[in-house]
């Protein structure tokens, strides 16, 4: 793929010998001359007024006027004609409804990427560069531009006419942002097939973010880049706005052409309930009523099945139950029993736990969204991980333990540092356990619990008992289920443990005579390699592109990096800048890129195979010419690296080829 932007951008083509260039412009159908023409024959007293109308309407449409004029700027302040609706209907109000009385919660929630899940695309939403950039690759051309304050993208696939599109909205704003594209040909909303990376400030391919058998782009049967339509309607309308409606319809039963959203992005009504009742009771009485839910007040598993109805694998009980979902959105309001809802099924990891009425349900185990002992492993499981923990289900631990949906007055946080997690004041820290656990408040009794300084990233609790064993957005989160590390569930799932996440240079024998000195755990048997080859080592070159992909991550997270060391990884690194997955490449090349002397390495994420690895190779030059300027270089048999500072290539290529290619689908 190679991306550049002309300095000149040029005029937009419009191609008259071209129904198909016509059809694809963002325009409504031009009016008929010969009924204006009539019109004006039997209105001759106000053709100056119907002249006028007719221009403002050519100029909201983008449509050319007769003769030789210019194409005059279309109308910025026209709605998509094919943009999903928001419109709040039934008990539904709108966030606005809420602003009158409570500015400062309104103020946090319009200032946290909640708002900004899905957004009308404007000049304020859209985050990605359009300054005439152009994104290229074998089977698609596209380029990026603006007209006025529309946002458009011309594609071009191979063999296949110019298409013109105009981007209607945005899903993201965070970590990622995708692009949903409309034209008048088509009601359905079409996924941009890029996708703006926010931190990076840069556009990759939509199929490289993920790791998914879809995305492999070394399967000559699949096609990279396709038009993919209506993934917002049948997939993003789930969680990323309020009471989405696939398939709605009016009052009389006759279906809607367009879905319908009671407000874009997850806003007041979607954690608190429809508002109707409330609003109207504080209008008509001028006192505070009740009518919504408070999730801060709830018990702790109904306040965290607020957010677990978004932040969970669910799939609808009965095909009855998916047909009234698309009709009129989901049966769950806050503060009921999620558990209990007659349309949603959360799923808990396991195929003999899915309901009975869906045995067409795929193995999620199988094909990687959950370890097998049915702990998540794809992000934004969160709820999921919580329920399956000690410390939910014999205690009250709720997600609103940890975090919080409104900045509350003197959080000395910026509103930027408190949106990024939405946590607590010291919430990164032990403050999350001790609260329950305040025993732990006394240092010396967490150095004796830890064996590590009390200071230390050892001695956080989160990263022992919650480590980053999730994967998704191009990165490892944490797993939200509480748990303590072994060796032996490493063994049976294949899921990092915390310690070897950590300690990336230890072996997992290393790991099993520690827990055993420290808390009695019995040594499970273990193989040649797993007594002296360092786990990391293992998960990087032979593990499935899960964990190829969470060893990326953690070769390039400080927490490890400071008692592990920085210098050795780059040769796992850089075997994985040719993995299959275009998301392990990503991952890897940003944490290549942390270590010391590669900052500046070169390297094409979507490029031909030949040319990664190409870049494989330059990159184990690299790393050995640094070994050699090094004073204490890199060495240890546990990271296949001899007395000499270079890699036991025999052995390294052994492990590389038992590496496990089973497809994997991280459905996050």
């Amino acid at each position: 793929m190679s991306i550049r932007r002309e300095d000149s951008p040029p005029d937009r083509q419009r191609d008259s010998d071209s129904d198909q260039a016509d059809e694809t412009r963002l325009a409504q159908p031009k009016a008929s001359a010969a009924g204006f023409r009539r019109r004006l024959s039997g209105f001759i007293g106000v053709a100056c007024c119907l002249g006028a109308l007719i221009l403002v309407v050519r100029l909201i449409w983008n449509d050319p006027p007769a003769g030789n004029q210019p194409v005059p700027a279309p109308d910025m302040t026209a709605a998509p004609p094919n943009r999903p609706v928001e419109l709040p209907t039934g008990d539904y109000v709108g966030s606005a409804a809420c602003q009158g009385c409570h500015p400062n919660q309104h103020g946090t929630w319009s200032d946290s990427y909640h708002r900004r899940m899905t957004q009308a695309a404007t000049e304020e939403s859209v985050l990605g560069d359009f300054n005439n950039v152009r994104l290229s690759a074998q089977d698609l051309d596209v380029r990026l531009f603006k007209e006025g304050s529309q946002f458009m993208a011309e594609l071009v696939f191979s063999g296949a006419d110019k298409h013109i599109f105009r981007v209607v909205m945005t899903t993201g704003s965070h970590n990622q942002q995708v692009y949903w594209l409309a034209s008048l040909t088509d009601p359905r909303q079409m996924i941009l097939p890029y996708l703006y990376l926010v931190p990076e400030r840069r556009w990759i391919p939509r199929h490289s973010a993920f790791v998914n058998t879809m995305c492999l782009v070394d399967r000559p049967e699949l096609s990279v880049f396709k038009a993919d339509f209506d993934r917002w309607k049948t997939i993003c309308i789930k969680c990323h706005a309020t009471h989405g409606q696939p398939n709605p319809v009016d009052e009389a039963g006759r279906p809607l052409p367009l879905p319908r959203v009671a407000e874009f992005g997850i806003s007041c009504e979607a954690c608190h309930g429809p508002g109707a009742a409330h609003v109207r009771a504080n209008r008509d009485s001028g006192a505070t009523a009740n009518g919504v839910v408070n999730p801060a007040r709830l018990p702790h598993d109904r306040a965290s099945e607020v957010c677990g109805q978004c932040h969970s694998v669910s799939f609808q009980r009965t095909d009855e139950a998916h047909q009234k979902w698309l009709q009129d959105g989901y049966s769950f309001r806050p503060g009921e029993d999620l558990f209990a809802d007659p349309m949603l099924f959360i799923s808990r990891g396991r195929k003999e736990l899915m309901p009975a009425e869906r045995p067409d349900l795929p193995d999620l185990v199988e094909f990687g969204s959950y370890w097998t002992d049915g702990m998540a492993r794809a992000a934004g499981r969160e709820f999921n991980g919580m329920i399956e923990s000690p410390c939910y289900q014999k205690g009250k631990l709720s997600c609103l333990s940890c975090h919080e949906m409104h900045q509350k007055d003197g959080d000395k946080r910026s509103r930027a540092e408190w949106a990024a997690g939405q946590l607590k004041p010291g919430m990164d820290g032990n403050r999350a356990c001790v609260q329950c656990h305040d025993r732990f408040n006394n240092p010396a009794l967490v150095t004796q619990h830890t064996h590590h300084l009390a200071d230390s990233t050892g001695s956080k609790c989160y990263n022992c008992h919650m480590p980053h064993t999730s994967y998704g957005l191009l990165k490892a989160t944490r797993s939200h289920q509480v748990s303590s590390p072994t060796v032996a569930e490493s063994l049976q799932t294949g899921r990092p443990n915390a310690c070897n996440q950590c300690h990336l240079d230890k072996t997992l024998a290393w790991t099993a005579d520690t827990l055993t000195g420290w808390y009695k755990q019995p040594k499970p048997k273990l193989t040649a390699d797993e007594e002296h080859v360092a786990a990391s080592v293992l998960w990087a070159l032979r593990g499935d592109a899960g964990q190829r992909v969470l060893m990326a991550w953690s070769y390039g997270w400080q927490d490890a990096l400071k008692p592990s060391g920085n210098t050795w990884q780059a040769p796992f690194l850089a075997q994985l800048l040719d993995d299959r997955y275009d998301g392990v490449r990503f991952v890897a090349h940003r944490s290549w890129k942390r270590l010391p002397g590669f900052s500046d390495f070169d390297y094409n994420l979507v490029g031909p195979p030949p040319s990664r690895s190409a870049a494989v190779e330059r990159a184990r030059q690299t790393w050995e010419q640094l070994q050699k300027t090094r004073n204490r270089p890199a060495v240890g048999r546990q990271l296949l690296i001899d007395p000499e500072g270079r890699i036991l290539d025999a052995e390294f290529r052994r492990l590389w080829n038992l590496r496990d290619d089973r497809p994997m689908v991280i459905n996050e």
